[in-house]
């Protein structure tokens, strides 16, 4: 009888932790990164809760929490749509455009993206990458990454993403760090692909991963056209495929120059 008193304690606890952990929001980048799952979960899973008006910033983003039935997860929804040639350009389809680029280009930088509509809103939707802190922390506090060497190279490769997308950036905390593998990430597309064909000024392109450099040269112009005809429009998509072959060839000028162990990672 005293062996069922005690028992019976143990496995409410143990209930009771499971349901904890259940309902924890999970984070995309704790587990395998499935791209095909994660953004069918996205389109799919129940809508739990919306919070607006949390997330400060003209996108009037939607903090979101989502439940399959087998795990909670949060994300952020944007809805603004104003589009090229609006005077101030700001558009969720601009974020999904980036994610479809990125996804083209085997980057890996950003969290999975879809168009889903939430109360009778078409909008972007995309994970909230949970235990991250934003590059300015990191300036701020003078954190030394762990590994400063392969720290910058993640930072590089985003810095060449930022340009092929003519995505400035503006603030700091567009760029997330992971606190346990201390990956890199880059949110915030929305105001991306301005049709201007050059460089981000200041923005320097002075090395690149050679995984990246690879696919930038692979990956063919009809290819970028028939994935992102949806959320650009012509203009947008001819300086992007302009902006690509300046990258392409100032990398390999830069090759010539130095030498490719200078320049590519």
């Amino acid at each position: 009888m005293k062996n069922k008193t005690t028992f019976a304690p143990v496995l409410f606890m143990c209930f009771i932790l499971s349901q904890w952990s259940y309902l924890q929001p999970k984070s995309a980048n704790q587990e395998e990164w499935n791209l095909e799952d994660l953004e069918n979960y996205l389109r799919t899973a129940k809508i739990v809760s919306v919070e607006k008006e949390k997330i400060p910033g003209r996108t009037e983003a939607w903090k979101i929490t989502l439940d399959d039935g087998k795990i909670v997860r949060r994300g952020h929804f944007k809805h603004v749509r104003d589009n090229r040639p609006t005077l101030i350009p700001d558009s969720y389809k601009y974020e999904i455009a980036a994610y479809e680029l990125h996804k083209l280009v085997d980057l890996k930088r950003m969290p999975p993206i879809v168009e889903r509509e939430i109360e009778g809103i078409k909008g972007s939707l995309q994970f909230r990458i949970e235990n991250c802190f934003p590059l300015d922390d990191l300036k701020r506090k003078k954190i030394e990454p762990p590994d400063p060497e392969a720290f910058e190279n993640e930072l590089e490769e985003i810095n060449v993403f930022e340009n092929l997308t003519f995505c400035e950036r503006k603030e700091l905390d567009d760029v997330l760090i992971h606190e346990e593998d201390w990956k890199v990430y880059r949110v915030d597309f929305s105001e991306a692909f301005s049709p201007i064909p050059e460089l981000i000024p200041g923005q320097k392109v002075t090395r690149c991963s050679k995984k990246l450099f690879q696919n930038l040269q692979k990956i063919e112009d009809d290819a970028i056209k028939a994935k992102l005809k949806l959320y650009l429009n012509d203009e947008e998509i001819k300086t992007l495929l302009i902006r690509k072959k300046i990258i392409l060839d100032k990398i390999k000028q830069l090759i010539e120059e130095k030498g490719e162990e200078s320049v590519l990672f």
